[in-house]
């Protein structure tokens, strides 16, 4: 041991007061009477050195002097110096080759162990982490010293003494969580110090590993040094939510995940939602086996649901048997590296357990009438070899004997009945890429059959549902668009037969692309160029669910267009009929023309007969030119009064059924049926998205002359926007249905979207969170945390937003607060609000997810500056979330973390604004000094925050104050433990697999070296605080005993 010079009489007095201690053989008593005469008041003897000064004396011979260290350990318990000055001193101890003097120190240091703390400033704490990171490099160079010197003499009792005794420090050390996190602030504060140890402790295992038979317990040494080695008490911190099958039936998270995914992100990447799946599976705490499982139940119980709506059937169908083999084998790539090949036992114990649900796959089964878990295996061993072959024909005999439906099947299939939809569907895969190497031809004499075909509506759907399913529609809908750019204006030098089909191809991808952008959207038709007529005249006038246009609005009429126009359509004669005929413009003169005809109708001056007939020439001329109309007149009926709406909705009302009325004597082009048929069921998807009703596919199987009646009746009183109602009680009725079981249907999921929609996004998130917290029993809570969870994904960053700005706060500082006297409501609340805060987290970190018809949202809230989202008018939802994010970015001044930030949004920016806010009123509330149930709210939620995977940044934005104001407060100290507070003050971003590769979340805002030490200094105090009332309360509890 080295000392520093002597630098002041200070030291000098503290050098001969040790003397004559000594000399006159003082008590320990009577050296702490003395030392305070010496030492300024409330000044500690770490400054003057006194544990270096008393070391020194004690161990000047061979052997301890054991009166002079017993003054030191009579400071160190009357705080004279200080447990980091003592150890400090310790580790500077370089007299290795005196056995007696080292274990005086070993026994020292671990009388020390059970009560080392700190009382003094956050540096004084930061010190005690630096100087236990120096007594492990001393211990561990203790006994690499032993060990050495064991190898040469062979026996040396005082040598393995030191060696077990530095051992047993370690292993206190390492069963000590306060003494471990501080070793983890120590070493993050001194990664040199650290660096040097970590070699030592490699010496050390090689020496022992060489011991043989000289050292007892050898291995256990070794496994000490290993752990101390790769210690992580960060890894401690687990999440406390474990999915227990045998108690809960059903994941009602991943069922209504599912649902969303199918019915309103069809089109979405399978890797997307696989990422979401695996996020779902460390929120819930899913085993792998039950992660596959859950999605496998959860897909065969969306085929046994009876649809709401026409489509929704095959829709399913292509989401099981096309898609969720491509998300398994995702799953199972994320989860295993790029380079796992071979079966998966965990897939193969979901399906099995699987087949053993005989009700649910023979309801499935009967419903789709085919075995469709044999379907899935074929698909799962084809495509993925996930499942053997011998695996999977095993189960699939199985379930043929345990079925009682199956035999039933298999004789309807021998006497040539239709086969199920499974079949079909996937029959259709590769015809969908087969059609796309087609139109990928220029030839339009080769692409017109395909177009032909696909007109037709039972091929047309299946091939439109394999294309969405494999993720291959947006190709698809270029090709319509191309093709249909292409034969919009008329060639030099073209023939009658070149212009028929010009017209015939315009007319057919036209139509093709309005009903693809009614079933999936019309973003999946409209690139983000959109530089082709067809994409802008979407833009501008297809109808959509909540956004209101106005074509023609301010479009002047040119009479003599209008008139040439009328001419056009009045020719018989196919041969003149379509030549020379600039397609774009006849379609944009056509709303012009009929709307000056239904002006003249209304005046009077034309008969209602002749429209009708205008409106006939038109579907017999192109059926694209009816569809043109149709959106005129659905924005017109929207902005005139009752009565003026009158005569346009009749005239709607006669597309939609006058369509089997057709004069054969007018000619047509080819396939005019089919194409008024499609042409029929645009207008009528049309007519319901300007009631305000949901959106549906009507198959073409279901349209008769009925329809318009049912247009102006049936769906004007089941729209939401005609019942009498409140917003309220219909969306508690809807959760009443829904909540007994858990299981989200159709219908209902259909009305949770159009209540966001029409009450806006601040009241559905309060009031859907109001109405699922009115649950007492755990069991009924968790049940209505996984449904909200799923419901708040229809927008998943805006709904969090708004939990996070107006839901929340009502609980911790307003009128819901009385509501969380019942224990398990805390937990829940605390729950839901980290998993949605990790989920939008992660969601703004994504590529944008294309929204379905009847969606205003998206996973990230607004468009972009020049996007494809800016033609639209903003509704009433697009405006609360507008002004709320206004609000918050606002804030983001304050952030901790700067805004241009690398890697952070403007969505992100919100997001952490709105966390930020939360986390200062949780640190008001605080401030109180009162425990009450709004307390034990904050604590989950910190909770939940610390346990949940991402959540790196999210810890960096907790206030200074929170944590110092809890931790005295919650009596006795358990409400945290050590890690946790680590995690908290000091968090640090972990090393995330391959399932995470993709996301830089946790790296956006990395502290600054300054933040970092001063995150260490404030780790360092809170952890000491929380040791001292530990402490404290173990005192009190043995004097009551």
């Amino acid at each position: 041991m080295v000392l520093e010079p002597l630098s002041s009489s200070k030291a000098g007095t503290i050098r001969s007061l040790l003397i004559r201690a000594w000399r006159e053989r003082w008590s320990d008593l009577q050296w702490g009477i003395h030392i305070k005469t010496v030492l300024p008041r409330a000044v500690s003897g770490d400054i003057y050195h006194l544990a270096d000064y008393i070391l020194q004396q004690a161990l000047m011979g061979p052997l301890p002097n054991n009166l002079i260290l017993s003054y030191l350990r009579h400071s160190l318990s009357s705080q004279i110096v200080s447990y980091g000055g003592v150890i400090e001193s310790i580790s500077k101890y370089d007299g290795l080759h005196k056995p007696h003097c080292v274990h005086a120190l070993l026994d020292l240091m671990q009388s020390m162990m059970k009560s080392v703390s700190c009382r003094g400033k956050p540096e004084d704490c930061l010190v005690l982490a630096t100087s236990i990171v120096g007594g492990v490099k001393w211990l561990i160079q203790v006994m690499g010293w032993s060990t050495q010197q064991l190898l040469d003499l062979r026996n040396a009792p005082e040598l393995s003494a030191n060696l077990s005794l530095a051992a047993s420090i370690l292993h206190e050390i390492l069963n000590c969580p306060f003494l471990t996190c501080m070793l983890e602030i120590g070493r993050r504060e001194e990664p040199g110090t650290w660096s040097t140890c970590m070699k030592k402790m490699t010496e050390v295992e090689t020496l022992l590993a060489g011991a043989e038979t000289i050292i007892e317990n050898k291995d256990i040494l070794i496994k000490t040094v290993c752990q101390l080695r790769d210690i992580q008490p960060l890894d401690s911190i687990c999440s406390k939510h474990k999915f227990d099958s045998s108690s809960v039936p059903l994941c009602h998270a991943m069922h209504s995940l599912v649902m969303l995914e199918v019915i309103t992100h069809t089109t979405r990447d399978a890797a997307t939602f696989a990422h979401q799946l695996l996020l779902l599976q460390q929120l819930q705490g899913l085993s792998t086996m039950q992660l596959y499982l859950e999605l496998l139940r959860s897909s065969f119980l969306g085929l046994s649901c009876p649809e709401h709506q026409a489509y929704q059937e095959l829709k399913w169908v292509g989401f099981t048997f096309i898609k969720v083999p491509t998300i398994l084998y995702t799953i199972h790539i994320m989860l295993n590296g790029e380079n796992a090949t071979g079966e998966s036992e965990d897939l193969l114990t979901a399906v099995q357990r699987l087949a053993q649900l005989t009700i649910l796959l023979d309801q499935v089964d009967s419903r789709i009438n085919c075995n469709c878990l044999e379907y899935l295996l074929n698909e799962l061993c084809n495509k993925t070899s996930l499942i053997s072959e011998r695996d999977a024909q095993e189960i699939i005999t199985k379930r043929v004997k345990e079925s009682n439906v199956l035999s039933n099947i298999q004789k309807n299939d021998a006497q040539g009945s239709h086969p199920g939809n499974p079949n079909l569907i996937l029959r259709a895969q590769p015809t969908v890429t087969s059609i796309l190497k087609t139109l990928s031809n220029k030839n339009q004499e080769s692409v017109l059959p395909v177009m032909n075909l696909l007109i037709s509506g039972k091929s047309r759907d299946l091939l439109l549902v394999a294309a969405a399913a494999s993720g291959s529609l947006h190709i698809f809908a270029q090709k319509f668009v191309k093709f249909n750019e292409v034969s919009m204006d008329p060639q030099p030098g073209e023939t009658s037969k070149m212009a028929i089909n010009r017209a015939l191809m315009f007319d057919i991808s036209f139509l093709l692309l309005c009903h693809i952008a009614q079933l999936y959207g019309i973003d999946v038709v409209v690139s983000e160029k959109c530089e082709t007529f067809v994409e802008q005249w979407m833009k501008e006038n297809m109808p959509e669910l909540g956004h209101v246009k106005a074509p023609l609005m301010t479009t002047r009429t040119d009479q003599n267009a209008v008139e040439d126009f009328i001419r056009q359509v009045n020719v018989t004669d196919l041969d003149l009929k379509y030549n020379m005929v600039p397609w774009s413009d006849l379609c944009q003169v056509a709303a012009i023309a009929f709307r000056e005809v239904v002006s003249a109708a209304q005046q009077g001056a034309v008969p209602i007969q002749r429209v009708k007939e205008l409106l006939d020439r038109l579907r017999y001329h192109l059926c694209c030119l009816p569809i043109c109309v149709a959106t005129w007149l659905c924005s017109h009926v929207q902005v005139v009064d009752g009565e003026q709406a009158v005569q346009p909705l009749s005239f709607l009302h006669y597309l939609l059924t006058s369509f089997n009325d057709h004069d054969a004597s007018v000619p047509t082009l080819e396939n005019f049926k089919d194409r008024s048929t499609l042409m029929v069921q645009i207008v009528e998807n049309m007519a319901q998205v300007m009631k305000g009703g949901t959106q549906p596919a009507i198959n073409s199987d279901n349209i008769n002359n009925s329809a318009g009646k049912t247009l102006l009746k049936e769906e004007s009183t089941n729209s939401l926007l005609s019942s009498q109602e409140p917003l309220s009680n219909l969306l508690r009725e809807t959760w009443k249905q829904v909540f007994p079981g858990g299981v989200i249907t159709h219908k209902a999921l259909a009305t949770f979207r159009d209540l966001l929609r029409l009450g806006g996004i601040k009241w559905f998130v309060c009031d859907l969170v109001k109405t699922g917290m009115q649950s007492v029993f755990k069991s009924d809570l968790a049940r209505a945390v996984d449904l909200i969870y799923a419901l708040l994904h229809q927008d998943v960053v805006g709904c969090t937003l708004s939990l996070l700005v107006h839901a929340l706060p009502m609980y911790i500082s307003g009128p819901c607060s009385a509501d969380l006297l019942s224990e398990p409501r805390t937990h829940a609340l605390a729950h839901l609000a980290v998993m949605m805060i990790i989920s939008a987290w992660l969601a703004v970190q994504q590529a944008p997810v294309k929204p379905e018809p009847g969606s205003t949202m998206s996973m990230v809230m607004g468009a972009t500056p020049g996007g494809p989202s800016n033609y639209r008018k903003r509704t009433y939802h697009d405006r609360i979330l507008d002004d709320l994010e206004s609000s918050l970015q606002a804030h983001s001044v304050e952030l901790a973390i700067a805004r241009g930030t690398p890697g952070l949004t403007k969505d992100g920016t919100s997001l952490l604004v709105a966390v930020q806010s939360l986390l200062l009123l949780m640190t008001q509330v605080s401030r109180a000094g009162v425990v009450s149930p709004v307390t034990r709210l904050v604590v989950n939620i910190l909770h939940e925050l610390i346990a949940a995977p991402y959540s790196h940044t999210l810890l960096t934005l907790t206030p200074p104050a929170l944590l110092p104001n809890l931790v005295p407060l919650l009596s006795p100290p358990d409400a945290f433990t050590f890690a946790e507070l680590l995690a908290i003050t000091a968090p640090k971003p972990t090393c995330q697999s391959g399932l995470a590769k993709d996301f830089i979340g946790d790296f956006i805002g990395a502290q600054t070296p300054a933040q970092a030490a001063g995150a260490r200094r404030a780790a360092a105090k809170l952890l000491c605080v929380q040791r001292n009332l530990a402490l404290a309360n173990e005192s009190f509890t043995e004097l009551t005993l």
